[in-house]
């Protein structure tokens, strides 16, 4: 008698092995699969009833394996594996919506119960047609509400939309800041191209009616003007507004070939919900993405602080490796700066540190990125720019506040010099830390040999 389809998810061979015999001899059929990645393959393509993965692999943990099943399909049961040492990220797996844990060494007898009460709640829920869409509903709910990663956010929220109401396709827009432009932010079974095309056609044809609506809206094709040639695969649009108090954020838009009369009232009041959930979960996510921002902006220069140089440079370097271009770090310290505030006091000198931080900012890309790196120092990461690229802007920079009078405003016409070191990965070095040293020593260098000067540090093979 089949009683369900369970998929082992493990790095380690022998208990893939272990495990699969053990079900297979409970009248379970098995698959497995080596990593998470592999895993979320056959998810996407088969039907499967039960994930039994271990929460620690070398790719994709067993907590995303579980977020991203869940994202897939909410209905798909999660067991993670654990060793004894770690019941706490077992606990925070069943957090994130995971149906049990079991410990290593493997206890067969434990393993069968769990996936026998697994598959129970299973049945009692197909006899239950009302209670299993309540579970899913709830399931996708709590993904949508539990992600603070606003990238993932948009992503989760589409498919928890496409889980609920009757869809064939999917997008997600937002508004540009200057709410003149949609965004797509995530899209599913269309091209982006596409995608693009369907955006302008609703931009075009509704889009003032959309900015006041509160409430889910069920378009018919035939209510479209224009663009019936681009949408000729879908007879029915659903349009929910994702909103903030009275301001309308974006929409979320399902494409069906269903016709309008075929969405029920159970289906409306469902993505109402998920779209009331998913409105929140995004104020929230952007109230937590301007929180960690501010932990990495210096308080007096809204440049971004030293805690931030480690992430940006591991980030970019990983970036210059993947597209094979260079990234150069600039050094920058004020000369005699402590005689600015001897000679004025502290309030002065904090305003040439801003005024220095405008220069800068000027003198650079947006792409670059500008840091106060602590007092008078400040370190610049100038992206896909070599040390030849990179000397011509430290120097822009140099000549800049050389000539510039600082505090004019205030009559005071300051004037103050900066020395500048130089070096480039990957040529220099490989290594992120060792390029911070190699660029600061190069900028003492320079003020030894004369402040107000741009100093490139010695290239491997050449003479100091």
């Amino acid at each position: 008698m089949y009683k369900g389809k369970i998929l082992i998810v493990d790095d380690d061979a022998f208990f893939r092995v272990l495990c699969s015999d053990i079900l297979s001899n409970g009248g379970f059929f098995v698959k497995a699969a080596s990593s998470g990645q592999d895993a979320l393959n056959i998810i996407e393509k088969e039907p499967i009833d039960i994930v039994i993965t271990d929460l620690v692999m070398p790719d994709i943990s067993g907590l995303e394996v579980l977020q991203r099943t869940k994202q897939l399909n909410a209905l798909i049961d999660v067991i993670v594996i654990t060793g004894h040492g770690s019941i706490e990220s077992a606990i925070n797996a069943l957090k994130s919506g995971a149906f049990d844990y079991i410990r290593k060494p493997l206890n067969e007898d434990e393993l069968l119960h769990t996936v026998n009460a697994c598959i129970e709640k299973k049945k009692l829920l197909e006899e239950n047609l009302e209670m299993r869409q309540s579970l899913r509903l709830f399931e996708v709910s709590r993904a949508v509400t539990s992600t603070l990663d606003i990238s993932r956010l948009y992503n989760i929220t589409l498919d928890a939309l496409l889980q609920i109401v009757p869809g064939d396709a999917g997008l997600i827009m937002f508004y540009e800041d200057d709410r003149k432009k949609l965004d797509i932010k995530a899209i599913r079974h269309l091209s982006l191209n596409l995608g693009e095309k369907i955006v302008e056609i609703f931009k075009n044809g509704f889009e003032r009616d959309l900015k006041g609506i509160e409430n889910i809206a069920v378009i018919s094709k035939a209510d479209i003007r224009d663009g019936h040639e681009i949408l000729k695969d879908y007879n029915s649009f659903l349009i929910a507004p994702l909103t903030k108090g009275n301001v309308t954020g974006g929409f979320i838009l399902i494409l069906s070939k269903l016709g309008k009369g075929d969405y029920s009232m159970r289906d409306i009041k469902n993505a109402s919900f998920i779209a009331e959930h998913a409105a929140s979960a995004f104020d929230n996510a952007q109230k937590y993405a301007e929180a960690k921002e501010m932990a990495f902006i210096d308080s007096l220069t809204n440049l971004y602080n030293s805690k931030y140089l480690d992430l940006v440079l591991d980030k970019e370097i990983k970036r210059a490796d993947r597209l094979m271009m260079p990234v150069t770090v600039l050094f920058m310290d004020l000369d005699n700066f402590k005689m600015i505030n001897d000679r004025n006091d502290h309030l002065v000198g904090s305003k040439v540190l801003i005024e220095v931080a405008k220069i800068l900012l000027k003198c650079v890309r947006e792409v670059d990125t500008v840091i106060r790196y602590g007092g008078d120092e400040y370190v610049v990461l100038l992206v896909d720019a070599d040390y030849d690229v990179a000397m011509k802007v430290a120097d822009r920079i140099r000549t800049t506040i050389e000539k510039f009078n600082f505090l004019e405003d205030e009559s005071l016409n300051l004037k103050i010099t900066a020395s500048i070191g130089i070096a480039t990965y990957p040529i220099h070095t490989k290594d992120k830390k060792e390029l911070l040293k190699i660029a600061d020593k190069a900028m003492y260098r320079a003020k030894d040999i004369s402040r107000n000067f741009v100093y490139l540090a010695p290239l491997p093979g050449s003479a100091t």
